[in-house]
């Protein structure tokens, strides 16, 4: 009996240094690839429901995790690497599971980047004109043609309001790869069905870069050669 009591009080003592410190069992190891499961999933800029929410992960992302581990308000949260523009990014555990690396490869620098929406326009395609636009970075907006374009995909205000306006704000979502290409995929899902163009990148591109009817247009070739030379 005495002997199940003191066993009983570590394990108290043990879940109390849990709590109070941050401290945690049986994390993934740093390096491992972590995927989401579950949609609308927030990530933070340090662990805690408090924390401020720094994008929105969706179930099929997959990101490197860091090896940062922390226990707090109730979740162990979990530092990832790379989440939608954000060099770190914290989430809860419980909405991650392990995954084998070549689902990470978009964390190189070589390889296809995690993040994008998936839909008409293939995860390649969306990567070539992400590097086209910005490099595939949040840039924020420059002024071009007359107009702010904003984000990774370089959106105007307008191209957001025709993709449905995801995401509450224009330039919130242009700065949010997720939402970004998200409205890149509704805008084509929206157009591309009416341009008469094969469902090639090179036709996507073009209207990503001219309008509803940039597939048809002369003035987007040499945009589509560029989107080229980035491996498309």
């Amino acid at each position: 009996r005495v002997h199940g009591d003191i066993l009983w009080t570590i394990m108290l003592v043990i879940l109390a240094l849990v709590s109070c410190f941050g401290w945690a069992i049986a994390a993934p190891a740093t390096g491992s690839c972590l995927c989401v499961h579950g949609s609308s999933i927030n990530v933070r800029d340090a662990a805690g429901l408090s924390s401020h929410v720094i994008a929105s992960t969706h179930s099929g992302e997959c990101y490197i995790f860091n090896g940062g581990v922390l226990t707090k308000d109730g979740y162990t949260w979990y530092e990832l690497q790379n989440v939608h523009g954000h060099h770190r990014a914290w989430i809860a555990s419980n909405y991650v599971t392990t995954s084998s690396s070549s689902s990470c490869h978009g964390g190189s620098s070589s390889g296809t980047q995690t993040g994008f929406a998936t839909g008409t326009v293939s995860q390649q395609c969306l990567q070539c004109i992400c590097k086209q636009e910005s490099g595939c970075s949040a840039i924020g907006c420059h002024f071009d043609v007359n107009s702010d374009s904003c984000g990774y995909f370089q959106i105007k205000h307008g191209y957001w309001t025709d993709c449905g306006s995801p995401g509450g704000s224009w330039k919130a979502c242009a700065d949010d790869l997720h939402c970004a290409s998200l409205c890149v995929q509704k805008y084509m899902a929206r157009y591309y069905p009416h341009s008469s163009c094969s469902h090639t990148c090179e036709t996507f591109a073009r209207i990503h870069n001219g309008g509803p009817a940039g597939c048809k247009h002369s003035s987007t070739l040499s945009y589509w050669h560029g989107v080229q030379s980035k491996g498309c």
